[in-house]
């Protein structure tokens, strides 16, 4: 299945090419936007490591997104380019190149149907951290993901049901610096996930209830050769959601548990969102909670991991505004706790909009982080522009 990504890939954009023909045949006008970010800073660590040393780099970010809509119909459609260069520390040089289409139906005035697909392929350069040495390697990957989803709304009442199907395949790494043949260092995950949510209002408060559930497929030779572990997981959790004037407070709570490695584990879940406007010009948001993660893993299995970060809108004009963020992960270990990580991220920006397509932003921002493997801290100065036609 997953060899046949980048015929995925060229589907997407004939489709899309389908769909700037279809839409004008039927007397419909298409929308289309492109927008370009170019932003060039600097960074006292390239490498995000240990032994990262200053560096000045370019990001450019560019978008093509095209659709339609109509009162039963909304089709929507993109292609995104993404590179980064270093001008000294090569290694850390990214691209990646991806495609999207999503379908929107409404069947009947309560039922609303929709379906997407992505996929994205990636080349990332890196510095591998092995017994204390790092070592430049470059890991070619592919990843896309389906979905389908139904939403159904008659009263106060909304039921939404979905079901996702991704997952990562990468190839062989090379080692630019070093006379090694090419040899894989991540694993393949398959990801299947099903999520049923249920949102009632209660006066003033709206209920919350949600079921998901997820397994993580790893092939069998990359568990032998790499250690990575398959898992699966079911989480349940009720919340409430209350707006008050300028506030509005989500919160939920619950379980997930976990079966991985012959182990059952039982984990807490929660989410906690404020937002706060405290007038028209300040807004305060926070977020914090806690959830297990399969995918991105940190140990052979996953992790159990805590957020917290809390951003600040104040603007001084309509078109110009002052941001601050404060951001805290912590991460456990799934099934061995001493793999420990720790990230906090402090930033201050300011954003410009000249006028509907032409902004500019400059952002500072500081890194420090502490893991079981290597502690490094990051400071970088940031200055970008953004066009949208």
């Amino acid at each position: 299945m997953w060899k046949d990504v980048p015929y995925v890939i060229l589907s997407i954009l004939i489709a899309l090419v389908l769909l700037s023909l279809h839409f004008p045949a039927q007397g419909e006008e298409l929308g289309a936007r492109a927008t370009s970010q170019i932003e060039a800073g600097f960074t006292s660590n390239g490498t995000d490591s240990g032994i990262g040393e200053p560096d000045t780099f370019v990001r450019q970010v560019h978008v093509l997104e095209i659709g339609s809509e109509t009162p039963e119909l909304a089709l929507r459609g993109s292609v995104r380019f993404e590179d980064m260069r270093f001008r000294v520390q090569e290694i850390e040089n990214d691209q990646s190149l991806g495609v999207s289409l999503a379908v929107g139906r409404q069947v009947t005035p309560e039922l609303l149907l929709r379906g997407a697909v992505s996929a994205q392929v990636s080349d990332v350069g890196d510095d591998w951290n092995f017994l204390g040495f790092y070592i430049a390697t470059r890991t070619p990957s592919i990843a896309a993901e389906g979905s389908a989803e139904a939403v159904w709304r008659a009263g106060d009442t909304e039921i939404k049901a979905r079901a996702e199907l991704g997952g990562h395949r990468y190839g062989d790494a090379s080692f630019p610096t070093l006379p090694l043949e090419p040899m894989k260092l991540q694993a393949d995950d398959t990801r299947y996930r099903g999520q049923v949510s249920v949102r009632q209002a209660l006066g003033a408060v709206v209920g919350l209830a949600e079921v998901e559930g997820e397994i993580v497929d790893i092939p069998e030779r990359d568990q032998v050769d790499l250690g990575r572990l398959p898992g699966r997981r079911l989480r349940g959790s009720l919340g409430g959601e209350l707006g008050w004037g300028s506030v509005t407070v989500l919160a939920e709570g619950g379980g997930e548990v976990v079966w991985v490695d012959e182990r059952q584990l039982l984990l807490p879940y929660a989410r906690l969102r404020l937002a706060l406007a405290v007038t028209d010009s300040l807004s305060l948001e926070a977020v914090a909670g806690q959830r297990v993660e399969l995918v991105d893993n940190l140990d052979a299995a996953g992790s159990h991991d805590r957020r917290l970060s809390v951003g600040l809108r104040y603007a001084l004009q309509p078109e110009f505004a002052v941001l601050a963020s404060a951001g805290r992960v912590m991460r456990v270990g799934l099934i061995d706790p001493t793999m420990t990580s720790d990230e906090t991220v402090l930033a201050l920006a300011f954003e410009h909009s000249l006028n509907a397509h032409f902004a500019y932003r400059a952002k500072v921002s500081h890194t420090s982080h502490v893991d079981t493997i290597e502690t490094y801290e990051k400071t970088e100065f940031v200055l970008g522009v953004t066009g949208t036609i």
